[in-house]
């Protein structure tokens, strides 16, 4: 306990006092006033502390030397600086301790420093937590690595300041030392869509028949009912049926026409249906639209007085690549088969307006030329578990 409070004194002025009471330290000042509390485990050793006094103006300091004098003196392993947040009158620093083999900073093991800008220690915490590194037996070089994540990243895309420009998806982490190519989420897989057989009128997919009226058609919204049902209230109360809703962003129906809860239709059939409309509302070619999924909707087993749906997800494509940001989501009801719901984004006018695209072959090896990966010690599935990933460094 002496020579903790010995090897404390150093980083704080000279004025507070450290004393031992049980098994806790405070530090008070000159006149005998609390002004910080330091916290020790069971086996002496400093576990963080925290001072709360006025400090002298700012003198000449290094606050990233400091930190690492600190840890020194209380966490020797740990060397790598990793962190660093100013703030108005001080400066936080993390310093990580490193793995012997790659001598990478361990994210969970380490120490936090808070050095004013008198010079003077203000807060600490360390983290000695236990941990276990997971490393493959043969771990891949960084060429290798990026080569495996190449070949199994989906090229987007997307548009940066009015121009169109190709992009590894963000879904794609990095790739484990042992060539796991590891994702947020796994990527949609996409396919072509058969074009349906006949034209159907969105109006008529939604349950629009002769007796609904369009009782609004200004900025950009549409708003149908049936006509007897309008001419029950005034304009500002019909209870709308169908809104159709348009902006430069995005394309959004809605529809509540009336169903009856009878046969279900197969999950095909409502597929036929989203196609259908998809084909009626976009504006593109349908062969640039591919299936993305589809999905019961999470509200489907509720029973109230909408309808359950299916959920049917297709992306928009130019030259085979997906573009970022741009999809269709189409709720179709699982008894009428109507469409409940469709959010189609924009395309955007860049991409419009790009005749040529390279092929994604051709996307890849210009990305590979700028892509970084950074080895790094990741939490993944456990905590306190480390693994040893080729992190993206090029987001």
């Amino acid at each position: 306990m002496k020579q903790l409070i010995q090897s404390l004194k150093q980083f704080l002025p000279e004025e507070v006092q450290v004393t031992a009471q049980g098994s806790v330290l405070r530090l008070l000042t000159a006149e005998g006033e609390p002004c910080g509390i330091v916290d020790i485990d069971e086996k002496g050793d400093l576990i963080g502390f925290d001072l709360q006094m006025m400090l002298p103006d700012k003198g000449e300091t290094d606050a990233r030397v400091i930190a690492q004098q600190f840890a020194a003196v209380f966490y020797p392993e740990a060397t790598e600086a990793v962190e660093e947040d100013n703030s108005r009158h001080s400066v936080m620093i993390r310093l990580a301790e490193k793995d012997p083999d790659y001598h990478l900073p361990i994210p969970g093991a380490g120490l936090a420093v808070e050095i004013h800008d008198s010079g003077f220690v203000t807060a600490a915490q360390l983290y000695r937590n236990a941990y276990t590194l997971i490393d493959s037996d043969s771990p891949l070089d960084t060429i290798e690595a990026k080569q495996r994540l190449l070949a199994e990243s989906p090229i987007v895309l997307g548009v940066e300041d009015g121009h169109t420009t190709y992009k590894l998806s963000d879904q794609v982490i990095g790739v484990h030392t042992d060539g796991t190519v590891l994702f947020t989420e796994l990527p949609p897989v996409l396919t072509d869509i058969e074009a349906p057989a006949g034209q159907k009128e969105w109006t008529g997919l939604m349950g629009i028949t002769d007796d609904y009226i369009n009782y609004c058609n200004e900025d950009g919204v549409q708003l149908w009912a049936e006509k007897a049902l309008a001419d029950q209230h005034s304009i500002e109360e019909i209870p709308d049926q169908v809104a159709v809703r348009k902006n430069k962003d995005v394309l959004f129906y809605s529809g509540a026409t009336p169903w009856n809860k009878g046969r279900r239709y197969t999950e095909e059939d409502l597929k036929q249906q989203a196609i259908h409309f998809l084909s009626a509302v976009i504006e593109q070619p349908l062969e640039e639209w591919k299936h993305a999924g589809e999905q019961l909707a999470p509200d489907a087993a509720i029973e109230d007085e909408l309808e359950p749906t299916y959920i049917f997800l297709f992306a928009y494509t130019k030259s085979g690549i997906s573009v970022e940001g741009v999809e269709a989501s189409i709720h179709v009801g699982i008894y009428s088969g109507l469409i409940r719901e469709c959010i189609v984004d924009t395309v955007p006018d860049a991409v419009r307006a790009e005749k040529q695209l390279m092929s994604g072959e051709q996307a890849k090896q210009m990305l590979g030329d700028s892509l970084q990966l950074e080895l790094s010690w990741v939490t993944l599935h456990e905590e306190d578990h480390y693994e040893l990933v080729y992190i993206r460094a090029d987001k």
